[in-house]
């Protein structure tokens, strides 16, 4: 059976690399990562993560919440 899956949306390098450690720890896999809420979108259609870990402030025009959206 495959590990569920988790994707990490953090612009924050530091925080980015803790949380995937994190997911790893458990026993999920890191689908990916972004830095961006329009890089996350494109992204997270791609890989179909299990879970999503965002951050609400973020670099560029979408937050968080309006990447959620």
């Amino acid at each position: 059976m495959q590990p569920a899956s988790g994707f990490v949306v953090e612009d924050e390098a530091m925080v980015a690399d803790d949380l995937k450690k994190t997911l790893v720890s458990p026993g999920y896999a890191v689908a990916g990562t972004a830095k961006t809420g329009e890089s996350a979108r494109e992204k997270i259609a791609e890989t179909k993560p299990d879970l999503v870990l965002m951050d609400i402030y973020l670099a560029g025009t979408l937050d968080g919440i309006g990447t959620a959206g």
